[in-house]
């Protein structure tokens, strides 16, 4: 039986494989790289260019950050500047518009009135100039956006939060829905909650072309802070409100739409004082319970902060999780669930520097068009002279959720290959001992090799080899046992190409 998975996680992978990149980077919100800074990655997504934006806070958090790279990681603009009369404090969540260009959903405090409006900015593609910002909210209250989505008649709508002063002088929270047209002026503004504290940190379209909206209530539900999903018509008019929770906390941060018109909810619970799990329900348009699955780590806190659907229907889910060697750090989590009853299909911890000593994040993710992951978050460095330094964080993953060749590869992955694909396969794959690998040599290669790792990351064989155009290369895997193993292709020091073969005699 472990073999016929792994076969079938190959079958999912191998089309993919070959042409996918990784990378795994750290970036500054100001373009001097003050490592002693605070920058932060709230969402990332892929453009339709093939490269990558992520958007974040920095310069302790009183400048917004939003970054475009290449499919590498090499930034080609950076955009982390104050403009009129506003200063920007948080760009939470990004979406392209129709004509290709950026819409960020974000929070922007008045320097005149003191309270804080949530925004919309509009950013050009190729500079990362500001073509227009839209602020919503009153004078009175501030105002947060926290998830945006473009709407079927090409406007936006966002959830976010709405703080104001009761008429006792208490502060309380509602969740803040807004509605605008194409060029973010307010089409219409609505407020949901209790006589405590709502926010709504994700939202979705739905079917019947409402909202569901994600998020927290300490009004509702059992007591503490429960996960609060809401559910609106298309003018957002209430349906129906629903609370998921114990006596202990209960935070809802992310919704996904599934293919099957049901919805991932993700966040945290509490499963006591202590011990905190990361949290997925699957729910029906009506808000009913599907499944549940609750996952804790050898220490005492895991959670999840981003969901998406793959083309094959997995669950990807981002997050964080307690070191399994130092309780008071913490890795980057990535799990890939079956979406039918939510049972791991695989899991990866990742850590860009000193485990021990950083703190690693995911608060964003995206699926890639080569079938990868993109996942963008936050380090911070305990090791600092003065303090911990923050660095936003982006890592790129194949779709086996390698950010490089095992973690442990001889060679680094190469950042500059063209576009041209290089013609590599190996056959017959699945393989009974014995492969031929069919591959045309770069022109002015002198050292060529393929590599042949198990799963914990152990090479097996190396094959070294020379030759110029098309080459055949019998290779022989008969001393191989079962199961899949990674093939790396290296042309003097540089991968060239990474692939599986399967192994079963």
């Amino acid at each position: 039986m472990k073999f016929i998975i792994l076969f079938f996680l190959f079958i999912l992978c191998s089309s993919r494989l070959l042409g996918q990149y990784v990378f795994e980077k750290q970036f500054y919100s100001s373009t001097n790289n003050s490592e002693n800074e605070f920058s932060r990655a709230n969402a990332v997504i892929q453009t339709s260019d093939s490269n990558f934006l992520f958007v974040g806070t920095g310069a302790n958090t009183s400048k917004m950050s939003a970054i475009k790279s290449d499919k590498y990681g090499n930034i080609i603009w950076q955009y982390s500047e104050d403009f009129n009369d506003y200063n920007i404090h948080y760009f939470n969540d990004i979406i392209e518009s129709n004509d290709n260009n950026f819409i960020i959903g974000a929070t922007v405090a008045d320097s005149i009135v003191g309270f804080s409006n949530a925004g919309i900015l509009k950013l050009d593609k190729n500079t990362g100039d500001t073509i227009w910002l839209k602020t919503y909210g009153i004078n009175t209250s501030s105002e947060y956006c926290y998830s945006i989505k473009k709407t079927t008649n090409n406007g936006y709508v966002f959830s976010g939060v709405r703080y104001s002063i009761d008429s006792l002088n208490v502060m309380q929270s509602d969740v803040y829905l807004v509605k605008t047209d194409s060029l973010g002026n307010l089409e219409w503004e609505k407020t949901f909650g209790g006589a405590k504290y709502e926010w709504g940190q994700s939202i979705e379209l739905t079917d019947d072309g409402g909202y569901m909206i994600l998020g927290i209530t300490t009004t509702f539900g059992a007591g503490g802070v429960d996960m609060y999903c809401i559910k609106t018509d298309s003018v957002g008019n209430l349906l129906w409100e629903k609370t998921f929770g114990s006596y202990w906390d209960d935070y809802g941060l992310s919704i996904c739409k599934l293919q099957d018109g049901n919805f991932a909810l993700v966040g945290n619970t509490h499963l006591n004082s202590t011990k905190i799990a990361a949290n997925i329900i699957k729910i029906n348009p009506e808000g009913e319970i599907i499944w549940q699955k609750k996952f804790v780590g050898n220490y005492d806190a895991q959670e999840f902060t981003g969901v998406k659907q793959s083309t094959n229907g997995e669950l990807v889910l981002c997050g964080n999780s307690q070191s399994d060697t130092v309780k008071s750090s913490y890795y980057g989590l990535v799990k890939l669930l079956n979406e039918n009853d939510g049972s791991v299909i695989w899991e990866r911890q990742y850590s860009y520097i000193d485990k021990d000593s950083t703190d690693h994040y995911f608060y964003g993710m995206d699926l890639c068009n080569d079938g990868g992951f993109v996942f963008a978050g936050m380090t911070r460095n305990w090791n600092q002279g003065e303090g911990p330094g923050n660095a936003m964080w982006v890592v790129k993953t194949d779709c086996m959720g390698n950010d490089s060749i095992w973690g442990n590869a001889a060679c680094p992955i190469k950042t500059d290959t063209p576009d041209t694909p290089i013609l590599f396969n190996l056959y017959p794959n699945p393989s009974t001992g014995a492969v031929t690998l069919d591959y045309f040599v770069p022109q002015n290669s002198q050292n060529q090799s393929i590599s042949f790792y198990d799963a914990t990351g152990k090479l097996v064989q190396k094959v070294d080899f020379t030759g110029e155009g098309q080459i055949q290369l019998n290779i022989d895997c008969s001393g191989f046992s079962n199961g899949v193993y990674q093939c790396v292709l290296v042309s003097d020091g540089e991968v060239l190409q990474q692939g599986k073969l399967v192994v079963i005699k």
